[in-house]
């Protein structure tokens, strides 16, 4: 019996709209209904939980910032962040790098050095809050993850710069144009082993999507793990299960209807 389902956002949730679909909010209640647990896994700030999920903010677990910080009913379940003595390196690495843009993502807002369109149109997406600064290596709030935009494609171009980084910090793509760096301690799999934890859940009772490289530990802490028809190879191989649909068809959902209701 499903008793936890976890869900990663952007690609395998929302559509490449980044909408939700229409769908999900009769099967979220249902769901609810039932005594299910249901929870947002994301790279995103918890702000842009609480604004696409206003409905159901006080029922649901919000993970944000790659399993960095988590909320439940607007109280802090936890808390990861980078340690302060790293953002200089992070922040200098990115800019070494062309085409590339740091990013700084704090609890309630997102540090930026630069306003060039490109990557205000890439945050805002995400993240309302932002604040434009003239030293990223100057913020002192505390800080969840630090992101990177990375025009050419992350995966070839940005991120093996930051395998330095590796052996102290956990370094991922957070999507194609995307580097995440978090807390060696901070991911998706350490954040559902505390749901699960918190809720005498097994990894036997969870259900969980995603579809890049951020949801990698996730997949591993989740008997029914689903990586999208549409996700990145190595979290095909590395989930239980794929999706028959993808993220533009509700692949989501469509399990979620056969698992919790129909088994």
């Amino acid at each position: 019996m499903i008793k936890l389902v976890v869900t990663d956002l952007d690609g395998t949730l929302l559509n490449d709209q980044h909408q939700v679909p229409e769908r999900f909010w009769d099967i979220a209640t249902r769901l609810l209904k039932k005594g299910v647990k249901l929870g947002i896994a994301t790279g995103r700030p918890h702000f842009s939980i609480t604004e696409n999920f206003k409905p159901l903010m006080g029922h649901v677990y919000a993970i944000s910032d790659n399993g960095s910080f988590i909320m439940y009913d607007k109280k802090e379940i936890m808390s990861k962040a980078l340690p302060h003595e790293e953002i200089a390196g992070l922040v200098n690495t990115s800019r070494a790098v062309e085409n590339t843009y740091p990013v700084l993502c704090g609890k309630d807002f997102w540090y930026l050095e630069s306003e060039d369109k490109v990557l205000l149109d890439r945050v805002l997406v995400f993240q309302k809050n932002i604040k434009i600064v003239d030293d990223l290596t100057k913020v002192e709030d505390p800080i969840l993850k630090m992101s990177v935009l990375d025009l050419p494609g992350a995966e070839l171009h940005s991120y093996p710069h930051y395998k330095p980084f590796a052996d102290r910090l956990k370094v991922t793509l957070g999507g194609a144009l995307w580097v995440d760096v978090t807390r060696k301690d901070a991911n998706k799999g350490e954040a559902l082993k505390m749901l699960q934890a918190i809720n005498n859940i097994s990894a036997e009772e969870t259900l969980a999507f995603g579809d890049f490289m951020n949801d990698y530990e996730m997949m591993k802490n989740a008997k029914y793990s689903y990586a999208m028809k549409n996700a990145h190879p190595v979290i095909k191989e590395t989930a239980s299960f794929i999706t028959k649909k993808d993220n533009n068809e509700g692949g989501v959902l469509d399990v979620i209807e056969a698992l919790c209701f129909n088994a």
